[in-house]
């Protein structure tokens, strides 16, 4: 089941991509976990711990297309 998290499903569209060779769909959609990530709980510190599916999606598009573009 997939989680209710919009960063899962940001994560599910970026293999999605990489499976499709997308390639900017996949770096935009890398961007967007980023964002998203950057982004929680607003001006409070972040409580929320870097997954092994966040950590896995950088690998994976590093792994299709031989890059990782920092945003």
């Amino acid at each position: 089941m997939l989680s209710r998290r919009l960063s899962d499903k940001i994560i599910a569209a970026h293999e999605i991509a990489c499976e499709e060779k997308k390639h900017e769909i996949a770096s935009l959609l890398l961007e967007a976990l980023e964002y998203d990530l950057s982004s929680i709980g607003g001006d409070h510190p972040e409580h929320r711990v870097w997954s092994e599916r966040m950590e896995g999606a950088f690998a994976l598009h590093e792994k299709v297309f031989k890059t990782i573009q920092k945003f």
